[in-house]
């Protein structure tokens, strides 16, 4: 009984600091919010001399950098309470929120939706899931010959027995990950992407997944004509 009794101290303790935590980080998030918007007004001062100019875009591509951050932070400390919701119904406001960016670059989204259900899961957590891997299979598309195939379908895993559930697939044809890096990929603070990435978060989404009781995996291909990568979320359905 003791032992019980320090183990829900300690989960107590440890839901506490989370709290915490996402409020401190709320608060610098507001922060940085501000400054760039003083940033943004600055750079459009038909005044500003060039080289001014270019440290305001330095100082704003490392703001950018510790907004997305203190985002990834934030969604691994938000502890939200599991609801039931439409998979695709996410995907799609996912994929809307990223449509500029995806028309600008050219990239064409394909959506296979086999599984049109609803799961049982944090939200919260799966959307943050969701837009990383959209955002890394934008980054690694080429553009104008970009394509990103997102599919849904029910499976099952072996994890001690069959499990029922979901998988999400997010395939790009961008030039695939090096056989050096795929050990490290979800490896907190590792990158890919050379002065952009925060190297957190392909470590977050795995942290996220695995709280839902899910898998994140991946296959990739390099170096020749059929390169790409595949992730795929498998979650886990309601046992009825």
């Amino acid at each position: 009984m003791p032992r019980i009794a320090h183990h829900d101290e300690q989960k107590r303790t440890l839901a506490e600091l989370g709290l915490i935590s996402a409020s401190v980080i709320h608060e610098v998030r507001n922060a940085l919010q501000g400054i760039g918007n003083s940033l943004f007004l600055l750079e459009h001062d038909p005044s500003l001399q060039p080289k001014p100019r270019e440290w305001i875009a330095t100082a704003q591509r490392e703001l950018a950098r510790a907004f997305e951050a203190s985002r990834q932070t934030l969604a691994l400390v938000r502890q939200d309470t599991p609801v039931q919701f439409s998979v695709t119904a996410v995907l799609d406001e996912v994929l809307a929120a990223c449509a500029a960016r995806t028309n600008y670059q050219g990239i064409a989204i394909e959506r296979r939706y086999e599984f049109k259900g609803r799961i049982e899961a944090n939200e919260g957590a799966v959307r943050e899931v969701f837009t990383n891997l959209v955002l890394n299979a934008l980054d690694a598309a080429p553009r104008e010959s970009g394509k990103l195939a997102i599919s849904t379908s029910v499976s099952k895993r072996a994890n001690g027995r069959d499990i029922r559930g979901v998988q999400i697939m997010f395939a790009d044809n961008g030039p695939g990950i090096p056989e050096k890096d795929r050990k490290k990929i979800f490896q907190p603070l590792f990158t890919t992407k050379k002065g952009k990435g925060t190297g957190l978060g392909l470590w977050v989404s795995h942290r996220l997944v695995r709280q839902q009781h899910g898998l994140l995996r991946f296959v990739t291909r390099a170096g020749n004509a059929k390169r790409g990568s595949c992730f795929s979320v498998f979650l886990p359905l309601k046992q009825s």
